[in-house]
This record gives C-alpha cells, sequence and structure tokens, in this order.
C-alpha cells in the first residue's frame, strides 16, 4: 500500500489545483421578462473591442439618450480625423485598454420558441453617415432541464447579419476573471470586435488592412475594450419610437419590432 501513497496524494493535489471553468451557465425562463428582462440581458451582454487604425483615436460608443432626449449625432468625418465629434475611448496604454464606460441598449423577444435579446450601441457617427447604431444578438434556447441556454450569436453588418451557432464563437468568457482568455469556447459572453471605420460587428480580429474599406475586411482590434456591468446595460425602451437616426435605421426602436424578422 505504501507504494501507492505518494501517486494517489499527488493525483488528488493536481485534481484539487484544476480550475473548473463553467459553460454557458443556463438561465430561468423569468429572467427574460422581470424586471424587463435585464438579468437575462446582463447574463450574455458582449465584451466590446475596438481598434485604433493608422495609430488614430476611433469614433467611441456613447449615449443614444439623455433624461429622455435624443442624441444628436455629428457630421461624419468620412476617412479623416475618426474621432472628431465623438465620444473619447481614453487614454490609450496598449492593447486590452479598459475604456471609459458606455450604454448597452438591450430588447428581448420571443421569436419561434426560443428568445433574442438585442445588444445596441450608439455612434454621432460613422464613416459614412451621421448618428450610427451597431447590433448583436444572443439567441436563446430551453436545455430541456428548465433552464435556457445561448444557442447562437448574430452580428450587425449594415443591415444584414452573420450567424454563429454559439459553440463557433471564436472567443467567449465568464466574466472579469477570465477577460483575457483566448479561444475559449462556449463560455457566457461573446467576445465582438468593431470595425474601426464603419462599425460593423465581428467576432475575430483583423489588422492586415488598415484602409478605410466598407467589407469584410475592415479593420478591427483590441486596443480598448469594455464589458458592460449591470448598470451599463439599459432598456433599450429608453429610445423611442419616432426618433430619426437618419442611416442608422437597425436600432432599439426598429428591434422592437422587427427582431424576429432576422
Amino acid at each position: 500500500m505504501l507504494a501507492f501513497s505518494t501517486p494517489v496524494k499527488l493525483l488528488t493535489v493536481l485534481v484539487s489545483s484544476i480550475q473548473i471553468v463553467s459553460a454557458n451557465t443556463p438561465i430561468k425562463w423569468d429572467d427574460f421578462w422581470a424586471n424587463g428582462g435585464h438579468t437575462a440581458a446582463v447574463a450574455a451582454v458582449p465584451m466590446y473591442h475596438f481598434g485604433r487604425p493608422r495609430h488614430q483615436t476611433p469614433c467611441y460608443p456613447q449615449a443614444g439618450q439623455t433624461n429622455g432626449r435624443q442624441t444628436n449625432g455629428s457630421p461624419t468625418t468620412a476617412c479623416g480625423d475618426l474621432g472628431k465629434g465623438c465620444a473619447d475611448p481614453g487614454p490609450w496604454k496598449g492593447q486590452n485598454t479598459l475604456g471609459n464606460p458606455f450604454p448597452v441598449y438591450y430588447t428581448v423577444k420571443e421569436c419561434n420558441k426560443k428568445v433574442r435579446v438585442a445588444y445596441s450601441i450608439y455612434y454621432s457617427h460613422d464613416s459614412g453617415h451621421m448618428s450610427d447604431w451597431e447590433n448583436v444578438i444572443v439567441e436563446w434556447n430551453g436545455d430541456g432541464a428548465g433552464g435556457w441556454k445561448r444557442e447562437g450569436l448574430f452580428l450587425g453588418y449594415h443591415g444584414k447579419w452573420e450567424y454563429l451557432s454559439w459553440r463557433d464563437v471564436q472567443n467567449t468568457v465568464n466574466g472579469e476573471s477570465d477577460k483575457f482568455d483566448q479561444d475559449a469556447k462556449d463560455r457566457d459572453h461573446p467576445k465582438v470586435y468593431a470595425g474601426a471605420f464603419y462599425h460593423a460587428m465581428f467576432h475575430t480580429r483583423k489588422t492586415s488592412i488598415d484602409s478605410c474599406i466598407n467589407s469584410r475586411d475592415e479593420f478591427r482590434s483590441n486596443d480598448w475594450y469594455l464589458l458592460p456591468g449591470n448598470d451599463l446595460v439599459q432598456d433599450g425602451n429608453l429610445i423611442l419610437d419616432g426618433w430619426d437616426w437618419g442611416a442608422a435605421n437597425t436600432n432599439p426602436s426598429t428591434l422592437r419590432k422587427d427582431l424576429c424578422k432576422v
């Protein structure tokens, strides 16, 4: 028996030292509807990333309303001074710099026995027009055991959508403790990357092309990031129907009507 005591003790130590990372934590049906669905929205809010093309400060998201009043956009600077007229991300300190806070507006809707939670962020402009809304949708499905798990991710791309199975999202995290992990699958929050010029949403970085192009090759990186906390995840009903956003015609108001059409 003595011959086996050391290996057994070593195995016990190794097993106890392994960090168990929970994956795709289920939530309850009521979480989608109680308190306006805030619990469900917080459960899968994206971790956002913003790039620094040509060593420029990008246009950065900001509130779409203040005290019930619509935020006015600013004139586009095309491919020039990207950050002019926009919110400031804060001082850049290298990759994965924590950015200044901004609100994320959520919309919840049941669609064909699944539930979709849309996340919308507002910019003062992009490289094409004044005022800009960009969107991500997390789709939930019942797990057969009374819970609901993340099943898919829709990434907004100028009025169109790219769909990914949740397991195919390149990087996901559970929260603050693992937010810099890479290539982790099937966790709670997707890492998303904003195109630097036109702000389309992607689940991958791309830094090989640093030119002002409106395509899937748009520059995006992780110079700044934000994983929004509870207070930054806000009800999309704050963005009122009837507000004119110009060319930014996929926004919390339109998603309230059209989320199931995506």
